[in-house]
């Protein structure tokens, strides 16, 4: 259907009569439900003076020789109903450009100064590479608040298992968990690309929604359970021998020594690959952001921290295991269980065994845990929360929140 506004007396510039017409028959039709309309500038004016351009707001696909004034009162009026955007090219798109949720100018005249976002490409494909770029980052912030959660809640665990067998995780492993690792993988987080394609609808931008919370809950959930289970494993080896705190015997500022055990050692292993792993949790690209091996920085800062972290694990006593006081112990201790004298200087070890260093058996059973630890984490996050149950707990929950006065618009895939 095509209208315009036809022959007959005008009152006010305003046609007193809208006649709609078939375009292929050019005959005037009296009923257009369910039909896809244009109008003109005049037939807009009637229909915005006539109150009837609300009902026939969504069913006009093109609003044709639209004045200046005009086109800030349909960006208007499409705002009662959704987010809008408008897209324009000339100086007589500024004023609608400016009223716009969204403003795109398609060149470089005045327009746009006035909005929000410019493109020097001439086409309304400059409105999805806006949509595109939009999710991405939407997308992006969420992971970069899911991923600094994930360090809370692992940093909390931390805390409360340390300070339930009164220890302390040794100091380099502080430094390399706040200077290095929660910084450069907080920077490497934000570097996803965006999808090439624009998905049907946005991402969540809820911060403690269903989507968000199950999510991180479930990641909580896994790192508690393992980091519980390996000490509880940890317990049950008949060379462990249990770190007993006595007040009277401790330098309280030499606190690092109390990092000179076999909890804090496990502790420390256990929440290093639960921080590292965060980041690769909440970097998958889904719908929004490519996929996050395209993210180079993130892979090597992950490959890194993760092949550091299994060098601590695995490896005999050494120099960079001893600087994080992991697998290490006093020259003599080493010496007596077998291995060469070190050359470089190790302080001395609080410790009644005078090192820390575990069997080889059961390192291997440790790294192994933690390894599943990342994999269960990297899982249930691709396929549980991003996965067919995800979308499903999404849309259920989409039927069932309540309307709160506007309309979503989703394309079509």
């Amino acid at each position: 259907m095509v209208s315009s506004g036809n022959s007959g007396s005008k009152e006010g510039g305003v046609p007193a009569r809208l006649v709609w017409r078939d375009t292929d028959t050019n005959v005037e039709e009296s009923e257009i439900a369910g039909s896809e309309l244009a109008v003109t500038a005049a037939a807009f004016d009637y229909l915005v003076a006539t109150q009837a351009v609300r009902p026939l707001l969504l069913d006009i696909r093109i609003f044709a020789r639209m004045t200046p004034h005009g086109k800030v009162q349909c960006v208007n009026l499409h705002m009662e109903r959704a987010v809008t955007a408008m897209c324009g090219d000339g100086g007589n798109d500024c004023g609608a450009l400016r009223a716009a949720h969204v403003g795109i100018a398609l060149s470089d005249s005045e327009a746009s100064i006035v909005s929000p976002f410019s493109s020097s490409t001439r086409s309304v494909r400059a409105c999805v590479a806006l949509l595109r770029e939009g999710r991405a980052g939407l997308a992006t912030s969420l992971a970069g608040y899911k991923f600094l959660i994930n360090y809370a809640t692992t940093m909390s665990m931390l805390e409360i298992v340390q300070f339930y067998f009164s220890v302390i995780v040794p100091q380099a492993v502080w430094i390399m968990i706040d200077s290095f690792i929660v910084v450069g993988l907080c920077i490497a987080v934000t570097q996803a690309q965006t999808a090439r394609r624009l998905a049907p609808s946005r991402p969540t931008a809820r911060l403690i929604g269903v989507h968000t919370l199950a999510s991180i809950w479930g990641q909580t959930t896994i790192n508690y359970s393992f980091l519980f289970g390996i000490m509880a494993l940890l317990f049950r080896q008949p060379w462990f021998r249990c770190h007993e705190f006595d007040s009277r015997d401790i330098d309280t500022s030499l606190w690092w020594l109390l990092g000179d055990n076999f909890e804090a050692e496990i502790i420390s292993i256990v929440c290093l690959f639960q921080f590292v792993n965060g980041a690769a949790v909440y970097n998958f690209g889904y719908r929004y952001r490519r996929t996050w091996l395209t993210n180079y920085i993130l892979v090597i800062l992950y490959c890194g921290f993760m092949a550091a972290i299994s060098v601590l694990t695995l490896a005999n006593p050494n120099r960079f295991g001893c600087l994080f006081r992991i697998n290490c112990g006093d020259a003599d201790s080493l010496v007596a269980l077998g291995y060469a004298r070190p050359t470089w200087h190790i302080s001395e070890y609080n410790s009644p065994n005078g090192n820390n260093v575990l069997p080889h058996k059961f390192r291997w059973t440790l790294w192994a845990l933690c390894v599943v630890n990342v994999v269960l984490g990297l899982a249930y996050e691709r396929l549980v929360v991003l996965g067919p149950l995800g979308r499903y707990a999404k849309r259920w929950w989409a039927q069932r929140r309540p309307s709160n006065g506007t309309e979503k618009v989703y394309l079509k895939p």
